[in-house]
């Protein structure tokens, strides 16, 4: 009794630590302060090491800095049982610190939340089409339409790159880089690892966050495998990070003087940011 009692305790935190998945959202504005998100709040690091909250009570899996500073996330809840229903809002907390609903409450989701814009500011989401996905883009005029004719198997995650003005798109367990003229290539593809690494991750849940660097390099936090992986131009794959003790990547960075910044989430979702030295050495940043 004692053993199936702890089975059933088992099964029911792993079941809620996948429901409540980890999020990606790590930016860096031009003035170095780093924000990222833990599902409660929205954190800030300045380029002193200062950590503080800067957005509160925001449950938000993506962050989106546009040109001017500002920045972008979203707010889910559930209401619970009762009523069995979900809410969502878009806010921006402006470079002057001045926070706003840039979409009102909606009951349910979203499925633009304009997380992901271009340089331009037309935005890009996953709409299901029978058994597979399209790509959708809203223009800035505020015109929907299918970006893109390739049919994808499961969108997880997507990034702009300013850095060589690409879309990047986790599909399933593969990452594809998109043009401006919406033809699809196949970068990196079948990235889960045979090495037993963390236990019960669905293969939906293995690849997470997307970045670049100005060298043409896409980066990938394999949650599954608890490492990041670097995609050079010429598509060959190496491992650059790798967790260590229950924690495993979500999203990172580059920053300007090409360090690494990796957000991580341990099994029961709490979030750390540790900065990666060219040297190898790193600082750990935790709420």
């Amino acid at each position: 009794m004692k053993k199936l009692l702890l089975f059933l305790i088992f099964g029911f935190l792993m079941t809620h630590t996948l429901v409540a998945h980890p999020g990606i959202g790590i930016v860096m504005d031009e003035e170095g302060n780093v924000y990222y998100t833990d599902l409660v709040h929205v954190w800030k690091i300045t380029p002193d090491g200062t950590q503080s909250i800067a957005v509160e009570a925001g449950h938000t899996h993506n962050l989106y800095l546009d040109a001017n500073g500002d920045l972008y996330g979203e707010h889910e809840w559930y209401e619970g049982e009762e009523t069995d229903r979900w809410g969502n809002y878009v806010w921006c907390l402006s470079k002057d610190g001045v926070f706003d609903k840039f979409i009102p409450d909606v009951e349910g989701f979203l499925d633009n939340t304009t997380l992901i814009r271009d340089s331009m500011g037309n935005s890009y989401w996953a709409k299901k089409v029978g058994e597979t996905q399209v790509l959708m883009q809203e223009s800035t005029a505020g015109i929907d339409h299918e970006f893109s004719t390739h049919k994808f198997n499961d969108i997880r995650w997507m990034h702009f790159s300013e850095n060589d003005l690409h879309l990047y798109v986790v599909d399933h367990l593969s990452v594809k880089k998109v043009g401006s003229n919406g033809v699809v290539e196949i970068i990196a593809q079948n990235l889960k690892e045979d090495r037993f690494s963390l236990r019960n991750v669905a293969d939906r849940h293995y690849v997470f966050g997307l970045w670049t660097d100005g060298a043409q390099n896409v980066f990938v936090a394999l949650y599954g495998a608890r490492k990041v992986k670097k995609i050079n131009a010429n598509g060959e794959v190496e491992t650059v990070f790798e967790s260590r003790g229950g924690w495993s990547p979500c999203g990172g960075l580059i920053d300007k003087d090409g360090n690494l910044w990796v957000m991580e989430f341990s099994r029961r979702n709490k979030a750390c940011v540790r900065k990666v030295l060219p040297n190898g050495k790193d600082i750990v940043y935790e709420n």
